[in-house]
């Protein structure tokens, strides 16, 4: 064996476990009260003012069994936390990574499989970089603000997808056909029932995909039609049931309000494009680079050494171009009629394009010594990610890349993406409770606390405590009045002093 495929492939394993290793020992966004608060309550309080629709708590079912079968306690809800955020982390790198290898080995059929290995590589730690928000005071990266909810359906949705683009373009053996299909219905039904936006972009992916390979989309119909004719069926009146998102586009349609039709989707779409899109925090100086060398790789192809499939090419690049949906007025609106206005930013999410930069750069490098390919396509990606993120440090005008960066840095510190109280002061607030009167059988002992202590109070310490949901911060005096209409034989009302030297408190901060 070559020394230099041999040097190659050990340092793929070990960048491949190192990226694992650094993305399972980050720490979850935990702030209290970002919408991760609520999901960690609703595994075992799906009630108690989370707002969360009764048909989605079926990923917090799942996690609170998982959490009994090991003796993980409500008690534990930080580290429980800990836990999901770790495992759907993971999991998230597993799917990308699946999705871009199967694109990559499908884009360059004739390339040995270890070069696709390093791309879909960085096209998965790319992903990581590249799709990030800011809310209230915070600016991170999807996995930060989403590890920790139902959302791991983003990803979930590339792995079937990736399952799908195996299935339709990849010859195999009956077992996995019936295994991945299994999978397919199985994920399917999971995201219908639990986030079905998500399921949205499934489905146009498969659109663009069938249409692009519309010869061999005929052909595969015609052998397995009874099979396709059933699945549909079955996904359809699933997701007539369960979709948790009223598509308003059709009743529209079916009315005949033509004329409505279109001042709602320009209304809306103006509306987007003029802030509630998100894009002054969404779109980044990464994405700027990835449609230049994407440019480039275009131009270059009519003399390129390399054989690529151009369909599949297409099919990458429509899909790259989910990302620009929120950004023009008919695209942005056309989508709000399907999803939710409130929502249509999180479209970029489900773009493609974090594989753009890595086959774009193979493809420019190709010219190059082919011993020497794989090195000079390494060397030149690094520099590029290294490159811009410089340039969004200190000269770009919005840094969002930098931003982006820095919200990964950050969960390597836990001190800077913890809850608000750390360890030690949740240990005070322990030993604070014991000066106070204690629950009985026959009276009550109810707590008032400021939001932070509140909740530690109720979901660590399993206190009673005027509490009225996350968002709710209810002042003394509304736990004053609310105790004058008690019967105090039966509950004793108590103020939680705040110990000394906390740091001070304010909502989403």
């Amino acid at each position: 064996m070559n020394p230099q495929y041999s040097l190659a492939k050990i340092l793929l394993y070990i960048l491949f476990v190192g990226a694992i290793g650094v993305i399972f020992l980050s720490h979850p966004f935990m702030r209290y009260p970002y919408d991760m608060w609520a999901h960690l309550i609703s595994i075992d309080n799906s009630y108690d003012y989370t707002s969360i629709p009764e048909g989605r708590r079926v990923w917090h079912l799942i996690w609170r069994e998982i959490f009994e079968f090991f003796g993980i306690s409500r008690r534990d809800i930080l580290l429980r936390g800990d836990i999901i955020h770790r495992v759907q982390a993971v999991i998230s790198f597993g799917a990308i990574y699946l999705f871009s290898l199967v694109v990559i080995r499908n884009l360059y059929i004739q390339v040995e499989s270890l070069h696709h290995r390093y791309m879909a590589l960085w096209s998965t730690l790319l992903w990581f970089t590249l799709f990030a928000t800011f809310s209230t005071f915070y600016h991170h990266t999807w996995i930060l603000w989403y590890s920790i909810s139902y959302q791991v359906t983003l990803p979930l949705f590339f792995y079937i997808t990736s399952l799908t683009l195996i299935l339709f373009l990849e010859r195999n053996s009956w077992y996995k056909k019936v295994l991945y299909t299994l999978q397919i219905i199985t994920l399917s039904l999971f995201i219908l029932k639990v986030h079905s936006m998500e399921y949205f972009y499934y489905l146009l992916y498969i659109t663009i995909l069938f249409i692009i390979f519309a010869k061999d989309t005929w052909r595969i119909f015609k052998k397995y039609s009874y099979f396709f004719i059933v699945v549909i069926v079955v996904l359809l009146l699933f997701a007539n049931s369960y979709h948790g998102d009223e598509a308003r586009l059709l009743s529209y349609l079916y009315s005949f309000q033509f004329e409505e039709l279109y001042q709602l989707i320009v209304y809306e779409g103006t509306l987007l494009v003029n802030g509630i899109n998100r894009a002054e925090a969404s779109i980044n100086e990464m994405m700027v680079v990835i449609l230049f060398s994407t440019l480039f790789m275009i131009l270059s192809l009519y003399k390129s050494p390399l054989v690529l499939s151009r369909k599949m090419f297409l099919f990458l690049l429509i899909t790259s171009l989910f990302v620009v949906i929120p950004l023009f007025v008919w695209s942005a609106g056309l989508a709000s009629l399907f999803t939710k206005l409130s929502v249509v930013n999180r479209i970029y999410y489900s773009a493609s394009l974090f594989v753009l930069l890595p086959i774009s750069l193979y493809a420019l490098t190709a010219y190059c010594n082919s011993r020497r390919h794989l090195l000079v396509f390494n060397i030149s990606l690094i520099v590029i990610v290294f490159s811009t993120f410089f340039y969004s440090k200190y000269y770009s005008k919005s840094s969002v890349y930098y931003a982006n960066i820095q919200s990964l840095k950050q969960s390597l510190y836990e001190e800077k993406v913890r809850f608000n109280l750390s360890k030690k002061e949740i240990e005070t607030i322990g030993q604070e409770l014991l000066k106070y009167p204690q629950s009985s059988a026959s009276m009550k002992v109810l707590f008032w606390a400021r939001a932070d202590i509140a909740v530690v109070l109720k979901y660590i310490y399993h206190r009673d405590v005027f509490w009225r949901g996350r968002r709710a911060t209810p002042s003394k005096k509304k736990f004053e009045d609310y105790c004058a209409t008690l019967n105090p034989q039966e509950i004793r009302c108590e103020l939680f002093q705040t110990p000394k030297n906390f740091p001070s408190y304010s909502p989403y901060k």
